[in-house]
């Protein structure tokens, strides 16, 4: 994997991002529309211009995980999907958990959910991604490098 980061790649962590974001949207409007009640937060009116700018965070976010991803586990499979979307996940969610110290009205049910949600989404990215970017065959004279 001399080249991880081409347009091909790129463009699979791009749809990858889109699917995981509204997956997401759809997941708290749902299923857990009440989730932030008594959380601090922006009112819709405010939020709804930031949706580009938290798209940007999925998408940086989706592309680093994938490229650590396709780093970490070169040889790369279904299970290294999972597994790396379990850590990778916890990973991610790191930050909540110390928001959940210093915000009042943070609760133990929201930050579980919030670590479940964030694991479930990048196994999902990991499994996604792992189905959809398979290798370019490697020249028998070129050895597979990391």
């Amino acid at each position: 994997m001399k080249h991880v980061l081409n347009a091909r790649f790129l463009v699979t962590c791009a749809i990858i991002s889109v699917l995981i974001f509204v997956a997401d949207i759809a997941f708290h409007a749902t299923f857990v529309p009440d989730l932030y009640v008594g959380y601090p937060q922006r009112a819709a009116g405010e939020m709804a211009p930031l949706m580009p700018f938290l798209f940007l965070t999925y998408l940086v976010q989706i592309t680093m995980f994938l490229w650590l991803f396709v780093r970490l586990y070169p040889e790369r499979g279904i299970g290294k999907a999972v597994w790396w979307g379990l850590w990778g996940g916890l990973f991610v969610v790191l930050p909540n958990m110390q928001f959940f110290v210093g915000v009042a009205g943070t609760t133990w049910t929201l930050l579980a959910v919030q670590v479940v949600e964030a694991i479930v989404l990048l196994i999902a990215a990991g499994i996604i991604f792992e189905f959809v970017y398979r290798p370019r065959a490697a020249s028998a004279a070129e050895p597979a490098r990391a």
